[in-house]
């Protein structure tokens, strides 16, 4: 019997050593962090598309006759390649026929001129030789254009798309031959709303993300800001160019752009410290004793791990980080110090737990 009492007596001293509210209740304890205003960098991602820089259809100034396809599907090409050639019998033998009446032209100014000089030939002689012979130039310049025409060549440095026609093939001045795009850079296209445009400059950075890379940032800069936002949405068109030499963005991609707008003092806690109900999101703060309150929160931008309160909490005040679900309004806690909160952790396991024990 005296054995029995003993071990009870023992028990009763063990659990008179554990932390408790004063009313036999053992007192949770809990991670907290000190809120404090620090300096944000404001950023949002906006939904926009990759574009090519330059891009065309190419098609024939001139009807025609497809002679020959100087390319491959594909290919990168350079500006003033030719990529097409049409029949040109015709505007050859035309060119030949005005370049012999130019020789014709300038050997009859010639004569003329140096019987003018000699006074063998009126001034009005001369004057219809000189004129004669400017028609003939002109008229083989002109020669010259046709049959340049019947030469299709790349607009700029780019990538020649699939060809549309074949050798031998009769094109028109509305048939489609081929698409040009200009890859690098790439432009890419979003909009941003009413209340970003005093951001939205020329020249500012930005980041660009793609599904088929998602661990890579593409980093550009702004080039274009419409000079007004669209009537029908509020919102300003905005273009940028990103670097694109290894070809592995392609026009036409999803892109998520991201935009940085500044800097603010902002207050940040960790993600573990927002909880939430059916009504929105909330905070256990502590007062001086040590007791935890309540407190309605609204939620700004997540950052690493972290979350901006915009209203509810002021700086200095104390918030419970971890071990949530161990606290009732109006009850005590034991704080201990989380990690600092800008690591965006805790300072406790994963369960939340430090060993106190549940309510």
């Amino acid at each position: 019997m005296l054995c029995v009492l003993s071990l009870v007596a023992s028990t009763k001293c063990r659990r008179s050593e554990a932390p408790g509210d004063g009313e036999g209740r053992r007192v949770p304890v809990v991670g907290v962090v000190t809120v404090r205003a620090e300096p944000l960098q404001v950023e949002i991602e906006l939904v926009g598309e990759l574009r090519a820089d330059e891009s065309v259809v190419l098609k024939p100034e001139i009807a025609g006759v497809i002679a020959a396809v100087e390319f491959l599907e594909g290919q990168a090409v350079a500006k003033g390649d030719v990529l097409f050639r049409l029949r040109d019998a015709e505007q050859v033998a035309r060119l030949r026929e005005a370049q012999a009446r130019l020789a014709l032209a300038r050997d009859e100014h010639g004569r003329t001129l140096r019987l003018a000089r000699q006074n063998a030939a009126a001034a009005v002689q001369l004057e219809r030789a000189a004129a004669e012979l400017a028609v003939a130039r002109a008229r083989t310049q002109l020669e010259r254009v046709e049959l340049e025409r019947t030469r299709i060549a790349a607009p700029f440095d780019g990538v020649a798309g699939a060809r549309l026609v074949s050798p031998g093939e009769r094109v028109t001045t509305d048939t489609s031959l081929v698409r040009v795009d200009a890859i690098d850079p790439l432009q890419v296209v979003f909009t941003v709303p009413e209340q970003v445009v005093p951001e939205a400059r020329a020249d500012a950075p930005v980041t660009v993300r793609v599904a088929p890379f998602p661990e890579q940032t593409f980093e550009g800069r702004i080039f274009f800001v419409a000079p007004s936002l669209d009537s029908a949405n509020r919102r300003l068109a905005l273009k940028g160019r990103l670097a694109n030499a290894e070809g592995r963005l392609r026009p036409g991609m999803f892109a998520r752009v991201g935009m940085k707008l500044g800097q603010r003092q902002a207050l940040l806690v960790p993600e573990e410290s927002v909880v939430l109900d059916g009504s929105g999101s909330f905070v256990w703060r502590l007062d001086d004793g040590d007791v935890a309150e309540r407190v309605r929160v609204e939620l700004g931008v997540h950052r690493d791990g972290r979350v901006e309160v915009v209203s509810g909490l002021h700086p200095g005040e104390r918030v419970v980080s971890a071990g949530t679900h161990k606290v009732d309004a109006g009850a005590r806690v034991e704080p201990v110090p989380a990690r600092a909160a800008e690591d965006g952790g805790a300072g406790l396991p994963p369960d939340g737990s430090l060993g106190g024990g549940g309510r």
